[in-house]
C-alpha cells in the first residue's frame, strides 16, 4: 500500500478564499483526540454559520473521481462562494488508511466513499461522527447509518458497457457471469481489488450465489485475460476507444461516455427469469471525527442533499439522487422499471473481509 505522502490529490481552487493543498507530510496544528470533546451535531460551533456569509475552508478527502465531483463543489460554491474546498482524491483503501492514521489529529472535514461497505468499515473503526441534521434524517434507514455518522448521497447500478462497433446486440451478455465466456477473451475491462465498488459487488455474488460460484467467476474473469483498472473511468475510456468490447462499470459511466459522443451501448444484467437482478450501490458522505471544521462539513452535506445538490448528481453525473422528486437526467431510465438485487449491504457487511480474502485467492489484482 501506499504510504499518505505517495498519495496523488488534486487541488480544486473554487472560491475567492484561497485553497490550501493538504498532504501527509505537511505540519499541522496540534488538535484534540479523536476520542475528545467534539461540537454537537448539528450545531454551528464557530462564528462561520452564525454569519450570514459562512466562510472558511473544507478539506474533503474522496475515492471519486475528480471530473465526477467539480460540477458539485462549483454549485456548493454558487451558493457559498466564501467557503473553499480542497480536494484530495485517492484510491479507498489509500484514503481509509489516511483517515485511521490521523485520526488523532484530523486534516480531513468531510469524507466521501463510493460504496457502502467501506464507509460501514470506517464508521466502524469510529472515524465519523453523529450528523443527524434534518436533511440526514430524511434519508431512508437503509441509507444511512444507525448513529447518522454516514448517509448516501446516491445510489448506482452495476452494469455492461460496450462498444457498439464491436459487439452487435445479438451477441451481447445478458448476465455478468456471461463476462467469462471464451469469446470475450482478453476483451473485457474491469475495475480491480483496490475499488470499492468491485469488491461490494463481489460480497453480494456471494450472498447470492455462494463462495464456490462467486470464486468461480472471479477464477473465469483472470483466466479470461480480463484488464484490471484501479478505477471506472479507466475501462469506460478503454471500451469507448475500441480497445475493449466490453466493461464491468456503474451505470453513469455509460452515460458520461455517450455524452461525449462515444460509440456505447448498456446492457442492464441479469433481468431474466430466475436472474438475480442489478446489484445496487451507494455513494456516501460522512463528518470525519474531530475535524477541523466541522461545522462547515455538515453545511457541505446538507447541501448535497438538497435539491440543487442532488439535481447536479443527477444531471451532471446521471446518478440516481438518494432524495425523492429530483429529475433524472435524460436517458437515465427509472430505477423501478429494473430487477434489483435484493441483498442490503448493510446487512452483508461482516461478509467484506471473507471477499477480499476470497478475492485474493482467486487472483483478482
Amino acid at each position: 500500500m501506499k504510504t499518505p505522502c505517495h498519495l496523488a490529490y488534486r487541488l480544486i481552487a473554487t472560491t475567492a478564499v484561497a485553497a490550501t493543498a493538504v498532504t501527509a507530510c505537511s505540519p499541522t496544528p496540534a488538535r484534540p483526540e479523536a476520542g475528545g470533546a467534539t461540537p454537537s451535531p448539528g450545531a454551528a460551533s464557530t462564528p462561520a454559520l452564525q454569519n450570514s456569509k459562512p466562510a472558511g475552508n473544507i478539506v474533503v478527502y474522496t475515492s471519486r473521481a475528480e471530473a465526477l465531483f467539480k460540477p458539485v463543489i462549483a454549485a456548493f460554491n454558487e451558493e457559498y462562494p466564501d467557503i473553499s474546498v480542497t480536494l484530495l482524491t485517492g484510491q479507498a483503501t489509500e484514503l481509509a488508511a489516511r483517515l485511521l492514521e490521523e485520526r488523532n489529529t484530523p486534516k480531513a472535514d468531510v469524507y466521501i466513499s463510493t460504496d457502502m461497505l467501506n464507509m460501514l468499515s470506517l464508521a466502524d473503526e469510529g472515524v465519523f461522527e453523529p450528523n443527524p441534521s434534518p436533511a440526514v434524517m430524511s434519508v431512508p434507514a437503509e441509507f444511512r447509518g444507525e448513529d447518522a455518522s454516514w448517509v448516501a448521497l446516491t445510489l448506482r447500478l452495476r452494469v455492461i458497457m460496450y462498444n457498439t462497433n464491436l459487439v452487435q446486440p445479438d451477441e451481447l451478455p445478458q448476465s455478468v457471469l456471461d463476462l467469462t465466456d471464451a469469446k470475450w477473451k482478453g476483451q473485457v475491462g474491469s475495475s480491480n481489488s483496490t475499488n470499492g465498488s468491485m469488491v461490494a459487488h463481489l460480497t453480494v455474488l456471494r450472498e447470492q450465489l455462494g463462495d464456490a460460484q462467486t470464486e468461480a467467476f472471479i477464477k473465469g474473469l483472470v483466466a479470461n485475460e480480463t484488464q484490471f483498472f484501479g478505477g471506472h473511468t479507466d475501462v469506460r475510456k478503454a471500451v469507448g476507444a475500441g480497445e475493449l468490447k466490453l466493461g464491468l462499470v456503474n451505470h453513469y459511466y455509460y452515460h458520461l461516455s455517450k455524452a461525449e459522443g462515444a460509440p456505447v451501448g448498456i446492457v442492464y444484467p441479469d433481468q431474466g427469469d430466475g436472474q438475480m437482478g442489478m446489484a445496487l450501490n451507494t455513494t456516501n458522505a460522512a463528518v470525519v471525527k474531530g475535524a477541523p471544521h466541522a461545522d462547515l462539513a455538515r453545511l457541505f452535506i446538507d447541501f448535497m442533499l438538497s435539491p440543487r445538490g442532488q439535481q447536479v448528481y443527477a444531471e451532471r453525473n446521471f446518478e440516481y439522487p438518494i432524495v425523492p422528486g429530483i429529475p433524472l437526467a435524460e436517458g437515465v431510465p427509472a430505477r423501478d422499471q429494473f430487477k434489483l438485487s435484493t441483498v442490503s449491504l448493510k446487512s452483508i457487511y461482516d461478509q467484506l473481509a471473507q471477499t477480499k480474502a476470497l478475492a485474493q485467492a482467486a487472483g483478482l489484482p
